[in-house]
């Protein structure tokens, strides 16, 4: 076994054969995470496109991803095979010294428990320490609770381990799952084992819930037409598809600016983020650069003008079937009027009418944010299973 950083292609080169190193490479990076994400849900919901996923590691200014793998030698003149990766992520934010980085660990089930996983987590470690960051982060997949809520089932691929499935599985009542916490977790799944064996601590459980778009449209109308919050308070709901209209890109922002500080973290450590109208524009140029698209839905505060709420939902140009929550967020001064539910409710039918192919819509929650876990429910969400965030200072 090698372990060696990945040299990223400026784009991917798929049109002659051989193709280039560094193209070959990073499409056996996506394939194996591709892999491991479809066993764990036993869908496609999580597929990534290797040109969406090289744009997610080059083309943010906040954040860069470089990649460790682990190569099998073979002989002959094939290419040592990829059997392993290690994705670290660099925060960047200009308003402070960066200390945080995200470490994420693949390993093809086929080579677990040879050692590749924990030589490919000591070189992004070190990697870390070596770009001066002290806190080390990671969001797994920990187990599902409801496979049946995402048509999930074994995923069969002939000759090799995975003939068998391996989806964790964790069988509990659905009247406590708002309670999650470190009983929820299921210890002795791959990656709680494997986090707890290298240091890592839990930090915080989050539920991933899940709509079913295909019965959403009864509760999505039921809690606009409930709600009162626009007109007795004085607002204005206003919705886009893809980038913030000029005119509410500055309030935009300054809510985006407010997601990270407020946020529920539990155990986790966060850094504030400072944002402004340039660094919105080019998150969103990101945004395209990966094929995504967002659906938003906003408070206007009538007497200010300002946006006081919003919420966001993603959608990938090559994945119909599946829709992903963002963030959820209502200025503190103007909580407490039903302008959550409102919100995402409203925002529920945009996606409705927008991609009617859609099938589920996945969200993540914070096990202790009661509120928004009480405003899913009421739109039908359901909890399919838990995901956890691991921490380990460097």
């Amino acid at each position: 076994m090698r372990i060696e950083w990945l040299d990223l292609p400026d784009a991917l080169d798929q049109t002659r054969l051989p193709m280039p190193p560094t193209t070959a490479d990073f499409l056996q990076v996506t394939q194996l995470a591709n892999l491991v994400t479809s066993l764990f849900w036993g869908n496609n919901d999580f597929y990534v496109s290797p040109e969406n996923q090289l744009a997610g590691a080059t083309s943010r200014e906040d954040v860069r991803t470089s990649y460790a793998v682990a190569r099998e030698p073979l002989t002959g003149d094939r290419p040592d095979r990829i059997i392993g990766y290690a994705a670290l992520s660099l925060p960047w934010e200009p308003a402070s010294q960066p200390t945080i980085a995200e470490v994420n660990v693949a390993v093809h089930p086929d080579f677990r428990r040879r050692g590749v996983g924990s030589a490919l987590l000591r070189e992004a470690e070190a990697e870390a320490v070596r770009r001066g960051r002290t806190v080390l982060q990671a969001w797994t997949d920990n187990a599902l609770v409801d496979p049946a809520a995402v048509g999930s089932g074994p995923v069969f691929v002939s000759g090799t381990s995975l003939e068998t499935g391996l989806t964790p599985v964790v069988r509990t009542s659905p009247d406590s799952l708002p309670d999650a916490g470190r009983d929820r977790i299921r210890w002795q799944a791959p990656d709680a084992a494997f986090a707890a064996a290298h240091g890592y601590e839990l930090a915080q459980v989050e539920w991933t819930s899940v709509l079913d778009l295909r019965e959403a449209a009864g509760a999505a109308l039921m809690a606009e037409s409930g709600s009162g919050a626009a007109e007795e308070h004085g607002y204005d709901l206003v919705s886009w598809e893809g980038a913030c209209p000029e005119e509410d890109a500055e309030s935009m922002a300054g809510l985006l600016g407010r997601m990270a500080a407020e946020a529920p973290a539990a155990a986790l450590e966060r850094v504030a983020e400072r944002w402004n109208v340039p660094r919105l524009r080019a998150e969103e140029g990101a945004r395209r650069e990966m094929g995504l698209s967002m659906i938003t839905t906003a408070a206007r505060d009538r007497s200010t003008g300002q946006l006081v709420g919003h919420s966001d939902i993603e959608t990938f140009a090559d994945l119909p079937q599946a829709a992903y929550q963002g963030n959820s967020l209502v200025h503190p001064e103007h909580r407490g009027r039903g302008l959550a539910v409102l919100l995402k409710a409203v925002n529920v039918s945009q996606l409705l009418r927008l991609k009617p192919e859609a099938e589920r819509l996945y969200t993540w929650n914070a096990a202790e944010n009661g509120a928004i876990l009480r405003a899913n429910q009421e739109l039908g969400f359901v909890p399919v299973a838990t995901h956890p965030a691991w921490q380990k200072r460097a």
